[in-house]
């Protein structure tokens, strides 16, 4: 299902799991975004603090998925 994807922007993959709770929509925006954000957390944070870090950044992504992929907003 994530090659399916593929082709999708971010915008339309974050209302995919906004609004169907797609689960693959989800892991797409983590593999194209996670080396980043992993990069980022840990260059300033401890390895430890960078996992964490690193996990609290999806878990936010998920809980406001929803106001993020709001019509009319861009993304």
């Amino acid at each position: 299902r994530v090659r399916e994807l593929g082709s999708h922007t971010d915008a339309e993959l974050l209302r995919l799991f906004a609004r169907d709770r797609d689960e693959a929509a989800f892991e797409l925006l983590v593999r194209r975004h996670g080396p980043t954000v992993w990069g980022v957390c840990s260059r300033l944070l401890g390895p430890s603090d960078a996992e964490d870090a690193f996990q609290a950044t999806f878990l936010t992504l998920v809980r406001k998925a929803g106001s993020l992929a709001a019509p009319g907003r861009s993304a």
